[in-house]
């Protein structure tokens, strides 16, 4: 990774325990060509605002407009189209003329995200229906109907991901999920937060009032289209004279994450291959919620909607892949070096090219959650086994990895030392916020 400089894109914004930056460090992930270019404009939010009449207002002031919206419960191709200010009957038409599965608003599956490029008065340049998006993933598939020569044509593609990193910084006056919100820090890095401090800390009962945390983690784009936050680039985390840190590092024949003396903080294993909630947790005798009946819970429960991705906990083979209607429903098991083994059950489907015997990598897409098998409502079940015997994944040691040495260690700390003054940067701001918020009160 080469040395990078720092530039601020915007002014900070929050007050009291929230400070944001969006700056233009560079990751492995990250192109500075994220951003609308000149006479585009992004229109966020789409259906809080009145798109038709903003695209009438500036008609004279650019060449074309973006909008986007996500699909709603109970929504339709007509609502859908207003909320995006489409004024375009030869693209209704055309949408209208798609059969079967290979049209996406015959199902309209709520939450999906969807763009539209459109001309001052509302004709479609192209539209995107986007997939289930992997927060973790480098590239993102979507449905695309787009006008070439007067025509319009449609095909499922796949684009590589824009991001940019964005730094946050708050102080926990509560809880670590109540001070996250306060800094607007997305769900999907909170998990990735936890994961990073459970290597040295127990997330659930280590964290104390005035503490305070620093961040930078990806925001991810395709032309203009934002597709939420991605990977958790670093963390600072402070508390009462004792500092965690890690950051992302991809060097040569190397890639994880690393303290700032090049110590290794990766683990093994993912603690919560899919972004959810623990809903009943590793235990040796549980009353089962369809039966009734008292029997151990060897492994965790996570509670997440229909068609929340799941991904593979780490590198390894997919050693089953069954469908067992009285139990597991649709499962998979991958086996993994050092004795390990990992189980996904209540799958709604699995990932395209998932079968017994393929190789897959850790944080790899492998299914989506569901409601498979006997259960009362959509969830992940999720085991770990060491060496034959289930072990507790939210709690057990995982970590295996290789510190960094001479050349690599060097080549880290070069690396790393531009976020590393962001943090410090956030931290000096969060101090100054609090001593003046502590005076005025």
């Amino acid at each position: 990774m080469k040395p990078f400089k720092t530039k601020f894109t915007k002014i900070l914004t929050g007050l009291g325990v929230t400070a944001a930056l969006l700056l233009s460090i560079p990751s492995p992930a990250v192109s500075q060509e994220a951003l609308p270019g000149k006479g585009e404009v992004v229109l966020e939010k789409a259906g809080e605002i009145e798109l038709g009449d903003l695209i009438q207002q500036w008609a004279s002031e650019m060449d074309h407009v973006y909008a986007e919206t996500r699909i709603q419960a109970k929504d339709s191709n007509k609502k859908i189209f207003e909320r995006l200010g489409i004024n375009d009957k030869a693209f209704v038409r055309y949408v209208n003329s798609i059969k079967g599965k290979e049209n996406p608003f015959a199902r309209l599956p709520k939450g999906r995200l969807i763009q539209a490029r459109l001309t001052p008065t509302g004709e479609v340049i192209s539209l995107r229906v986007f997939r289930p998006i992997d927060s973790l993933s480098r590239d993102v598939a979507y449905f695309q109907v787009s006008k070439e020569s007067g025509k319009f044509k449609h095909a499922n593609l796949k684009s590589e991901i824009d991001a940019f990193p964005i730094a946050s910084s708050a102080v926990i006056k509560t809880t670590l999920e109540s001070a996250a919100v306060s800094a607007n820090i997305p769900a999907n890095v909170l998990a990735q937060i936890k994961e990073r401090l459970s290597t040295s800390m127990d997330v659930n009962k280590g964290v104390a009032a005035g503490d305070s945390f620093s961040v930078i983690y990806e925001r991810r784009q395709i032309d203009g289209a934002d597709l939420g936050s991605g990977k958790l680039l670093a963390i600072e985390y402070f508390s009462k004279g004792k500092t965690i840190d890690s950051y992302w590092y991809e060097g040569e024949g190397v890639e994880g994450y690393f303290d700032s003396e090049g110590n290794n903080t990766d683990i093994t294993f993912l603690r919560m291959p899919c972004e959810a909630r623990v809903t009943s947790t590793f235990n040796r005798v549980r009353k089962h919620p369809v039966t009734g009946r008292l029997r151990p819970h060897w492994g965790v429960d996570l509670g997440a909607p229909r068609g929340t991705p799941v991904y593979a906990a780490g590198d390894g083979v997919i050693s089953s892949k069954k469908y067992q209607r009285r139990g597991y429903g649709y499962w998979l098991e991958l086996t993994h070096a050092g004795g390990y083994k990992s189980l996904y059950a209540h799958l709604s489907k699995y990932a395209p090219g998932m079968a017994e015997g393929v190789k897959v990598k850790k944080g790899q897409l492998i299914g989506y959650v569901g409601t498979s098998g006997m259960v009362t409502g959509p969830h992940l079940h999720y085991e770990l086994k060491k060496d034959g015997q289930q072990i507790n994944p939210l709690i057990a040691d995982l970590r295996t990895g290789e510190n960094l040495k001479d050349d690599a260690l060097e080549d880290y700390k070069l690396a790393i030392s531009p976020m590393r003054r962001q943090i410090a940067m956030l931290s000096r701001l969060q101090l100054a916020q609090n001593s003046a918020s502590t005076g005025s009160d």
